[in-house]
């Protein structure tokens, strides 16, 4: 396991939330899995990164559905 950096995981963050808020995915359930099918398989994808994008993914959901 090597140490992950900050800059690692913003920049992995961005990544994801970019790549899955700009996707096809109806609400935070069907993003999430998305996540956890490209993503965490993928060990170079920092785990805080994951992470974090899953918290700004379920507020962007979030607040989706309540406008």
């Amino acid at each position: 396991m090597s140490n992950e950096t900050y800059a690692q995981q913003t920049s992995d963050s961005e990544m994801i939330f970019t790549a899955i808020s700009s996707g096809a995915y109806d609400n935070f359930d069907q993003a999430q899995q998305a996540v956890v099918l490209f993503y965490v398989p993928d060990l170079t994808v920092s785990r805080a990164g994951i992470s974090h994008a899953l918290e700004r993914l379920e507020r962007h959901y979030t607040e989706q559905t309540n406008d």
